[in-house]
């Protein structure tokens, strides 16, 4: 192991991680309602520092509650939340593995309203819905975004004071950040749009506030989408492709600039996004949990009528997948979505001089050793794969280069997590649907008794 490029230790701005394997944000409605944090919440985060990452990236954790994309999720937007958030951090420390808190707001992209803000438009880059759900959107003031940049230093403090080992300001896949930042979304006729210079002035801005707030000895991080691929799904309707590779280089080169330590690379404008998470599309199994949107978006209605047809939903699985690089001939390819950020992940590196943090659907450890030995990226975060296999690295450890039952990038867990526990939903992966299920909720029966296995 002291050759594996995988477990070779990693130190940024004095925080040093066992390996090179974090587990990306991931994390369902496991909270209290108010934001406030459950004890599954911390066995959930539990069951992934035992199983051997370096570092969890937390679930995305909202600065105020109008940013709450889905309630259900612990939030890090008033000093009450500071001592929860303690004892979570020193509860991962146990197990060698350092905990980054992900700063979020959603923007338009919200899925589910939380009832004081329902049928009320969340603040947004544009007064313009999406193209997708029809989410809306309302613009955000000048004062408005003032008060933004301020609510972002101030949980960035506040992690600081939970004993945290860093943040990451989520600038990918929608969420408000990303929405200044991509020229397919930001609509504003004011300083924050006309060059890219201009849409990135909120996402500077915060960078800046946070260290003026917490100070340079503390590991900042961002997750950027290296490319929006806005017409992904729309297109031929659509044209717009929204911000390139180029975009993203540059972007990142003001954010090292600006004093960032890492930058985590992501795909897409939008969640979920056919880049992201990268895999077949449920159509039958979202049909049964997208009636939550309902009163969310302007089309939501009418997708939800039309999903009923059988050929409708061919028609979405269909067009979900006809424009990336995943499918061949029509038929999903594993091989192509594993490491698939990997080349655009190395050219931020290169551009930015910082390390980079690569998701994208790892699972297997020759293909994250050619990743990290081939400079493409400093670290690989992993998602379903641990959803799957929550002691994934435990078995590269033990000389796996795969584990037995492998995740399938089928997104039952992505489609079910609106309304059901977040876990993985593919029934044939397990010797029966009981043992599925038992691993469904297993996080709430290690809540009650404090272990994790």
């Amino acid at each position: 192991m002291s050759q594996d490029p995988i477990f070779q230790p990693l130190t940024i701005n004095g925080v040093t991680f066992k390996n090179r394997v974090f587990r990306s944000s991931l994390g369902g409605r496991i909270d209290y309602y108010n934001g406030s944090m459950s004890e599954a919440r911390i066995a959930w985060d539990r069951r992934f520092a035992s199983g051997g990452v370096a570092a969890i990236v937390s679930s995305n954790c909202s600065i105020r509650a109008d940013g709450t994309a889905v309630p259900g999720y612990a939030m890090i937007d008033h000093d009450r939340t500071i001592p929860s958030w303690r004892r979570l951090v020193s509860e991962i420390h146990r197990y060698d593995c350092r905990y980054i808190i992900q700063l979020h707001f959603s923007g338009r992209q919200r899925d589910l309203a939380r009832k004081e803000f329902a049928g009320i438009a969340p603040p947004g880059a544009t007064d313009r819905a999406d193209l997708l759900y029809g989410l809306r959107s309302r613009r955000m003031s000048l004062a408005e975004i003032d008060g933004l940049v301020d609510a972002y230093a101030k949980a960035a403090v506040r992690a600081r004071e939970a004993g945290a080992d860093g943040v990451e300001i989520v600038a990918c896949n929608g969420y408000i950040l990303h929405q200044f930042l991509s020229s397919a979304i930001n609509d504003r006729d004011d300083e924050y749009n006309g060059d890219l210079r201009a849409r990135a002035k909120l996402t500077l801005d915060v960078l800046r506030a946070i260290r003026a707030a917490v100070g340079r000895d503390f590991f900042v991080s961002m997750k950027l989408s290296g490319r929006d691929e806005h017409n992904a799904y729309t297109a031929p309707f659509v044209r717009a492709v929204g911000n390139t590779l180029a975009d993203t280089m540059q972007v990142a080169k003001w954010l090292a600039d600006g004093g960032l330590d890492a930058i985590h690379v992501s795909e897409g404008d939008s969640f979920p996004h056919p880049l992201v998470p990268a895999g077949n599309l449920p159509a039958d199994e979202a049909r049964h949990v997208y009636n939550a949107l309902f009163y969310e978006g302007t089309r939501t209605a009418l997708m939800l009528f039309l999903m009923q047809s059988r050929l409708f939903r061919r028609v979405m699985e269909w067009n979900w997948g006809r424009r990336v690089p995943y499918r061949q001939n029509g038929e999903l390819v594993p091989e192509r979505i594993e490491g698939m950020n990997q080349d655009d992940a190395a050219q931020i590196r290169k551009a930015s001089g910082l390390p980079v943090i690569c998701v994208g659907g790892w699972q297997t450890a020759s293909r994250i050793r050619q990743a990290l030995a081939a400079g493409h990226c400093d670290v690989v975060s992993i998602a379903r794969g641990l959803l799957a296999n929550p002691t994934l690295v435990r078995m590269f450890a033990d000389g796996l280069d795969a584990p037995p039952r492998p995740c399938t990038y089928c997104n039952r867990c992505a489609v079910n997590a609106l309304q059901y526990p977040l876990a993985c939903w593919e029934e044939s992966r397990f010797d029966s649907r009981d043992q599925m299920f038992a691993e469904a909720y297993r996080v709430y029966e290690e809540a009650a008794v404090g272990t994790a296995s």
